[in-house]
């Protein structure tokens, strides 16, 4: 069929009117294309018109026709100020009503934003560590404790005169006699009274620089300081008297061992109960024998 229509345009000389359809197929769309949208303005239209110089508030007028020493001509130096800003010279007032602190600080801002020199930024604070020669808190070690009963060895003299032997370190309840009669102990070293403590038989006379210690009326115990004694006195069945002396030479430091402490248990047994009977004795008693307390 196309070979057909082909032939007759031919035929009728027609070919160059199908040439030019072809043409105008072919440019139609692109003339479309190309063609400026509706209502736009030509390219030979003339210019618009220069805008008029709006007039501005009298406030922006005030601002830039200023004098203030910051801002000279009412215009501002580089991009920093604000032209709508108030004036240095009316912020340095406001500041200085508010607080002088307050109005060196606005004049120093004026000054940077103007170009000027800049204040100094305060220097920082830097906590350094203590160095090696600092003085170090003194550790000063607690006072020992007063030392206990039996801590301090005793050193004695006991018999008729005062230059007897010295029997020294003399053991808890060691136990002194006169005819085979119990007349004193030795109780403890006290370390508050800083003496020796013995306990003596009731119906004694004491003398000597010493005092007794009196429980319901009845001597007790004697405290005896170094350096110091007592004389015992007692009346024998056949009404004898016969006195000792009993002198506290020295006390003296003393560690006491686990062995030690053991043994004077095992060794107190004896010694301990004659000094319950001696402290239980009331006057008029007879005095204790030396074997009173033997099994």
């Amino acid at each position: 069929m196309l070979r057909t229509l082909i032939d007759e345009v031919r035929n009728r000389r027609m070919l160059a009117f199908a040439a030019l359809g072809v043409l105008v197929a072919l440019a139609l769309p692109l003339l479309f294309l190309k063609s400026a949208p509706e209502g736009a303005p030509e390219a030979n239209s003339a210019a618009p018109a220069a805008a008029t110089e709006a007039k501005l508030p009298a406030r922006a007028a005030r601002l830039l026709a200023t004098t203030d020493a910051g801002a000279p001509g009412g215009r501002a130096k580089g991009s920093a100020q604000d032209p709508f800003a108030p004036p240095s010279s009316y912020r340095a007032a406001a500041a200085a009503a508010a607080g002088g602190g307050e109005a060196s600080k606005s004049a120093n801002t004026s000054k940077s934003s103007s170009g000027g020199s800049t204040s100094q930024p305060a220097p920082a604070v830097v906590n350094s560590p203590p160095s090696s020669s600092s003085p170090k808190p003194s550790s000063s070690k607690p006072n020992p404790s007063p030392p206990s009963s039996g801590s301090r060895a005793v050193d004695v003299r006991y018999g008729a005169n005062k230059d007897t032997k010295i029997r020294r370190s003399i053991p808890r309840y060691k136990a002194f006699y006169i005819h085979g009669k119990l007349v004193a102990v030795f109780v403890k070293y006290s370390p508050s009274l800083n003496k020796a403590v013995f306990a003596v038989a009731p119906g004694l006379h004491i003398s000597g620089p010493v005092k007794c210690r009196v429980q319901d009326g009845v001597c007790k115990y004697l405290d005896i300081p170094a350096g110091s004694h007592a004389r015992l006195t007692m009346i024998t069945a056949d009404k004898a008297v016969v006195s000792r002396r009993l002198d506290v030479v020295r006390t003296k430091a003393r560690r006491s061992s686990g062995t030690t402490s053991a043994t004077a248990a095992s060794a107190h047994s004896e010694p301990a109960c004659l000094v319950r009977k001696l402290v239980a004795m009331k006057p008029g008693d007879s005095l204790i024998a030396r074997d009173a307390c033997e099994s």
